[in-house]
């Protein structure tokens, strides 16, 4: 394992995010004939960005986006709005441009495997036809396999979305 060089001591201060592993402490832990040994874990980065273009969204039907860049391994998207996150806990950062729908109440919510995740509604009232914008950030956790994430029109008529984005980053 390659050595940190900065030559800071094992714990002297609070490492963010892990105590680092260095020279001095291996230097130590020789020297002390000590068996404990702090190893940093791997860190697996997964992070998407995704993008909606204008759509028009059915009662209950998903936001459609694509796929604009990402790092990692695991986070997919099909033609029919759903994103599909491996194992890990995860922030999501949705924003959405729109107009208001002829019942005046525009309102999506986030979906995981099928349910509504809990606290995941926005929802924004106005003039039928005004536009507007609204965002959200919630954590989601998929404890094994891999889960489906979507962006649902939780509204009683259709809405017209004019671009929208979801921003997904890997926590752990």
């Amino acid at each position: 394992m390659p050595c940190n060089l900065n030559f800071n001591e094992c714990n002297s201060f609070i490492n963010f995010p892990v105590p680092i592993f260095n020279c001095r402490c291996r230097l130590i832990a020789l020297l002390n004939s000590s068996t404990t040994t702090v190893i940093n874990p791997p860190i697996v980065l997964a992070n998407a960005s995704l993008v909606a273009t204008a759509q028009t969204v059915a009662t209950q039907g998903n936001v459609v986006f694509a796929l604009s860049s990402s790092t990692g391994t695991g986070i997919t998207t099909d033609n029919a709005g759903n994103i599909t996150l491996p194992t890990g806990r995860y922030l999501v950062s949705t924003s959405i441009n729109g107009l208001i729908p002829t019942n005046g109440t525009a309102s999506f919510a986030l979906y995981q495997d099928g349910s509504q995740i809990t606290a995941s509604t926005v929802q924004v009232t106005g003039t039928s036809g005004a536009n507007y914008s609204t965002s959200m950030n919630n954590v989601v956790v998929v404890n094994s396999g891999s889960s489906t994430l979507s962006l649902r029109n939780i509204n009683s008529v259709s809405q017209t979305v004019n671009n929208a984005s979801l921003i997904i980053q890997k926590l752990a």
